[in-house]
């Protein structure tokens, strides 16, 4: 044996990353590399001649890539001795996920749109497929998630120079470059890219606090790069002036400090945080100029200018909970339905948003209104249900892994009320990602 030479090395305790990496079978291997496609490779997706240049190129590939990642990851269960029922039933994803599909699926035999129903039930269980295979894979999903960061940080920088008006690559006719519907990155729209960056933005100022609290020095490469990251995409996030996504990073933020810091020093960050918003605000005459416009409209008891329209949405969702209690309009069929309940909501007198670009909505802008106009009231009691399932796999969390799944389920939910994020493949497959961490079983947590 040849004597070493240099320093002797301290041996390691941990296993080698390397050795893991060598010895992981090649199916999990091929699934591990195509959910890092799914979180990679959509956000930059585009294309003219699609039906929807952005959306759809993204869910497309969103939809086979996870598809990829399942087949290969179900091949794993070749290795499991036996599978039975109840230790499915015992996964909390299969908990909820079921009754949704149920009810969802069955609206088929009522909906007046089967076309519309059997297309967005395509959607829906490819979607409930990745929560659940997702949740059960020998996959540790934190070091995924923390690498959401990248992607968000090129499509924050993109953004960030369009709104500067030092490059735009991309020419909306109609559209001035000063205009907040031309900060597109390559979300295709301001509403996406702010809802996009919410769930990147919480988990880098996680990840950033843990490399702090493990020694790490700022001049490393590794903790100053996250750190500018961090800052692109909350910086882009902000200038993209979308006020639901700001509310949900608020949110997300005060829960994920004031579980990770003492009580004063939280209090500190989170004025500093509020200073440094505000300061920003006042600096970006756009970002001036919507808020306070928001500001005009509370003062003038103005609730649906405030809410952008959304009080239409939310309107004719009700509309069609009372017409179809029991059965709803059809999973998918609420955009079919839009226009009818429209009308007959005006012939009552109601006033709708002016803006002619908000006379259609394909969904109501809050994702729960949106299930009850489609699935009626059994459709509400299993996303009740469903809720109670994940609030339950919540609570054993402690220390930094608590906050962060606290911080981001939060932050969803604040979408959840007044957005559509499981609407749109670029945020729902992220969050999909990020709730299968919440509900794997506990011995399978990192």
């Amino acid at each position: 044996m040849k004597p070493s030479r240099g320093k002797p090395r301290r041996p390691s305790t941990a296993p080698s990353k390397t050795r893991k990496a060598e010895t992981a079978p090649l199916d999990l291997r091929l699934g591990r590399f195509f959910l890092w496609l799914v979180l990679l490779v959509p956000p930059f997706l585009l294309t003219a001649v699609a039906k929807e240049s952005f959306r759809q190129p993204k869910l497309l590939a969103s939809e086979w890539l996870a598809l990829a990642s399942l087949v290969c990851l179900a091949w794993t269960l070749r290795r499991v001795d036996e599978v039975r029922l109840a230790d499915l039933w015992r996964l909390p994803a299969i908990r909820i996920v079921l009754p949704v599909l149920l009810v969802a699926t069955a609206g088929l035999a009522t909906t007046r749109h089967p076309l519309q129903t059997r297309e967005a039930l395509i959607d829906l269980w490819i979607g409930a497929a990745a929560l659940v295979g997702w949740s059960a894979a020998e996959v540790r999903p934190e070091r995924l998630l923390r690498g959401l960061l990248w992607p968000a940080a090129a499509l924050g920088l993109l953004g960030i120079l369009q709104f500067h008006g030092l490059w735009q690559p991309l020419e909306f006719f109609g559209l001035t470059s000063s205009s907040r519907l031309a900060v597109t990155s390559l979300a295709g729209n301001p509403g996406d890219l702010g809802a996009y960056l919410v769930l990147p933005s919480l988990i880098g100022q996680a990840w950033l606090h843990r490399r702090l609290q493990d020694g790490e020095p700022w001049s490393r490469p590794a903790v100053w790069g996250t750190a500018a990251a961090l800052a692109v995409s909350i910086y882009a996030l902000l200038i993209s002036q979308t006020l639901a996504a700001i509310a949900a990073l608020l949110v997300g933020s005060v829960l994920l400090w004031g579980s990770l810091l003492p009580r004063r020093r939280a209090a500190t960050l989170l004025a500093g945080g509020i200073v440094a918003a505000a300061l920003v605000i006042v600096a970006v005459p756009p970002l001036r100029q919507r808020v306070a416009e928001k500001v005009r409209a509370v003062s003038e008891h103005n609730l649906n200018w405030f809410l952008t329209g959304r009080l239409d949405g939310w309107r004719t969702a009700v509309w069609m909970m009372g017409q179809y209690p029991l059965t709803g309009v059809g999973h998918g069929a609420y955009v079919a339905e839009f226009v009818p309940a429209k009308l007959a909501l005006m012939d009552r007198g109601v006033e709708f948003f002016p803006d002619p670009s908000l006379s259609v909505f394909s969904n109501a802008h809050n994702e729960l209104l949106t299930a009850g106009a489609e699935w009626g009231v059994p459709g509400l009691i299993a996303l009740a249900w469903g809720l109670w399932v994940l609030s339950r796999a919540l609570r054993p969390r402690e220390g930094g892994a608590r906050a962060v799944a606290w911080s981001g389920a939060a932050a969803l939910l604040v979408l959840v009320l007044v957005d559509f994020p499981f609407h749109l493949a670029l945020v729902a497959y992220p969050a999909l990602l990020f709730l299968s961490s919440l509900l794997r079983p506990a011995e399978d947590r990192a």
